[in-house]
């Protein structure tokens, strides 16, 4: 899953500890689903949106995934 979830995290200059601390989850987690694509669960997704004050949509939907979701809609 591609996301923005590092990229994000590193703008506004917060660690992966502290965001793991904010979502309530370990760090672990964060670094795979930043580094190695892993796909978050839906309660994951919101408490890192959560955490990071942004909606879940601008951090784990990406503009291919998002052109993907429209061709399926069609």
């Amino acid at each position: 899953m591609n996301n923005k979830l590092r990229e994000i995290r590193m703008d506004i200059g917060m660690s992966v500890s502290e965001l793991a601390r904010r979502a309530n989850t370990s760090r672990q987690t964060i670094t795979n689903i930043e580094l190695h694509g892993q796909e978050p669960s839906g309660l994951i997704m919101l408490s890192i949106a959560k955490a990071l004050n942004k909606d879940p949509r601008e951090i784990f939907f990406t503009n291919d995934v998002m052109q993907g979701l429209q061709k399926q809609a069609i």
